[in-house]
Formats: structure tokens, C-alpha cells, sequence
């Protein structure tokens, strides 16, 4: 095994460390991408007063250009922008697996266009002018779902450093067996069982069974 490889391996499980951290924090840094300068600051204005952290963007290039996509956070930006739309963006996230929630801002017309974001993944949308109370129910929304999103993508990059063989002694915990039964279904010796167990545990950071098992329920959601 080369040591890119032990990198990588590395790299992932900082990345999911990371991203269940992330979720002890109940308000996220909300994104504001738009083209317009009124419209960021006037976007800016609104949710700094709600008491959230906030960072603007001029556009959705520069915003990947500079910011960690795996890290939780929340997205509000415009659905027609030059260079790169709210769409191509959130495209952008779902093609990299990113838990990060996006609220798309639409203009007058643009309504189709925000509902087939909803169907690919974005979190609300909303009509400009922004209402102040709407806002505060996107955000709301938003911030679950990305926080849904980072944990079970935190999971997702645990379980993916167990070995085949650690997979099936989990699947064999998943499904309530004791180590002598998982002994007898993959034909190892109970020792085996308990080190696979332990690499297990250790791996997917689980200090009770009941932990693990809730991990792995979410993977099969």
C-alpha cells in the first residue's frame, strides 16, 4: 500500500472528523451569492440581523473557487447568473456529494426554474423582495438539511475505511447477530469476529454497538 494511498485514507477520515464536529454547532455560515451588489447587501443586511455569520460572493465560480464544499454551511444565491447559474450550482453540489443546502432567490417568471431546483435537491426558494419572515423558515429548513446531509456524509467516509470483510462482520451487527453466529455465517473463528468487531467500533468512532447500529440504519435510508 503506497503512501498516497495511507494520504487519502488519512485525508478522508479528517474530512468526516470534520463534518461530525460540525454538527455540535447549531448555527451555520450562511453563503450569499449574487451578482448584483444591492441585492448581496441587501441579502446581507437581513440575515446578519437574525444574528447569523454571513460571507457574500459575486459570483458561484468564485464561491467554489475559495470555499470547502464538504464543509456544512448553508447557500442562498441567485438562480440567473452570469458565468454560472444557481442551477449549474446546485448540480455542482449534488454531483460532489455536498451537504450543503441551497436557497435559491427568483425573480418574477423565474418560478419553474426554482421548483425543478426543489426537485434536484435545493432547500426552499424565494421571491425577491426577500420577505423577512420567509427568510427565517428557509434558513430554518436549510440548516436541518445540511445538517442531515454532513452527518450521514460523515458516516458515509467512515464506513468507507472498513475492510470487505469489516463490512460484513457491521452487516452481521446490523442484523442483531452475536459473535458466535457471525463466527458461523462467514466461517471465521470467534476471535476473528472480535478483532473485526473492535476495527469496527474503532473506525466508525462508536463507543456502544447501539451507536454503531444507529450509524449504519442511516446508510441504509
Amino acid at each position: 500500500m503506497n503512501a498516497q494511498h495511507h494520504s487519502n485514507k488519512y485525508l478522508d477520515s479528517q474530512r468526516a472528523n470534520n463534518h461530525l464536529a460540525a454538527l455540535n454547532s447549531e448555527f451555520l455560515l450562511i453563503h450569499i451569492i449574487d451578482d448584483e451588489e444591492s441585492v448581496r447587501n441587501s441579502c446581507d443586511f437581513l440575515i446578519s440581523s437574525l444574528g447569523l455569520s454571513t460571507q457574500v460572493w459575486p459570483s458561484a465560480l468564485m464561491f467554489l473557487q475559495q470555499v470547502d464544499i464538504y464543509h456544512p454551511a448553508v447557500v442562498v444565491s441567485d438562480l440567473m447568473m452570469p458565468e454560472m447559474s444557481g442551477q449549474a450550482l446546485q448540480a455542482h453540489l449534488n454531483q460532489h456529494d455536498s451537504p450543503i443546502a441551497l436557497i435559491a432567490l427568483t425573480g418574477k417568471g423565474e418560478i419553474a426554474d426554482a421548483v425543478n431546483m426543489l426537485k434536484q435537491g435545493a432547500a426552499d426558494y424565494l421571491e425577491k423582495p426577500i420577505n423577512s419572515h420567509r427568510i427565517q423558515e428557509a434558513l430554518a429548513r436549510a440548516q436541518a438539511l445540511t445538517h442531515k446531509r454532513a452527518q450521514l456524509y460523515g458516516i458515509k467516509k467512515l464506513y468507507a475505511q472498513l475492510t470487505d470483510k469489516e463490512k460484513q462482520v457491521a452487516n452481521e451487527l446490523l442484523k442483531g447477530n452475536l459473535n458466535k453466529n457471525i463466527a458461523d455465517h462467514l466461517d471465521i473463528s470467534v476471535r476473528t469476529v472480535e478483532v473485526h468487531r473492535s476495527q469496527v467500533m474503532k473506525k466508525m468512532q462508536s463507543q456502544h454497538v447501539s451507536e454503531l447500529i444507529q450509524k449504519l440504519v442511516l446508510l441504509e435510508a
